[in-house]
């Protein structure tokens, strides 16, 4: 299968780390890494100025409300910020609540417009920060922006702190226009970089110097 941006992007990170020698040979689930003193530091990759964090599926019904449809780490970070309680608590989907054979694109309408909200604001980074912490990951490197650090700069590089705003959008999406009934509920994060300095750091020497690892 072809490689998108995102898979791309690390893979030119992980190849600039590699030639140095710099890069750990096990990345724990990382997207990259360096060695700086001897230590292995772990670090996260966008190749967008505004990423997002996944996309997530919800399912609902009458008994449990909103549940994600598969929890794992990003439903976690998710859940950490609340994002089900942006659902306004009153809405029933007409996708769980209506027969699937009696669903009319007027029911379809009525879940959109019900359920689909963008940018909406959420409070901080400090959610994110932990998420990447629980991975051992202090640092990201942002194509266009540079080299940050995250929750700490555990490794005293004396880089920036990433500091972007988080948003929230619900989304109703259409998986086919037939049969009606194919739609589902999603989630998704953006992290907003427009009030984010450029850092005087960068991995690809792009933007700024390259970081200083020892």
């Amino acid at each position: 299968m072809p490689k998108n941006l995102g898979q791309k992007y690390e893979a030119t990170i992980q190849s600039i780390l590699r030639k140095r020698n710099l890069l750990p040979k096990l990345l724990k689930g990382n997207d990259a890494g360096f060695r700086h003193n001897g230590v292995r530091y772990f670090i996260e990759v966008k190749n967008v100025k505004a990423p997002d964090y996944g996309q997530k599926g919800l399912v609902w019904s009458e008994a449990t409300g909103w549940k994600w449809r598969k929890k794992d780490a990003v439903t976690d970070f998710y859940d950490a910020l609340g994002v089900t309680n942006y659902i306004d608590p009153n809405f029933k989907p007409r996708r769980y609540t209506v027969q699937q054979e009696n669903l009319t694109f007027q029911d379809k309408q009525f879940d959109q417009l019900n359920f689909e909200k963008s940018g909406i604001p959420l409070a901080g980074a400090d959610c994110l920060f932990d998420y990447y912490a629980k991975k051992d990951c202090y640092y990201i490197q942002v194509e266009g922006l540079g080299f940050y650090y995250m929750k700490r700069d555990i490794a005293n590089l004396v880089v920036p702190q990433f500091t972007p705003t988080l948003t929230l959008r619900l989304r109703a999406k259409t998986h086919h226009s037939n049969p009606v009934h194919a739609y589902s509920f999603f989630a998704v994060i953006n992290a907003h970089t427009n009030a984010v300095y450029q850092s005087l750091y960068d991995l690809e020497e792009a933007v700024g110097d390259f970081p200083p690892f020892e």
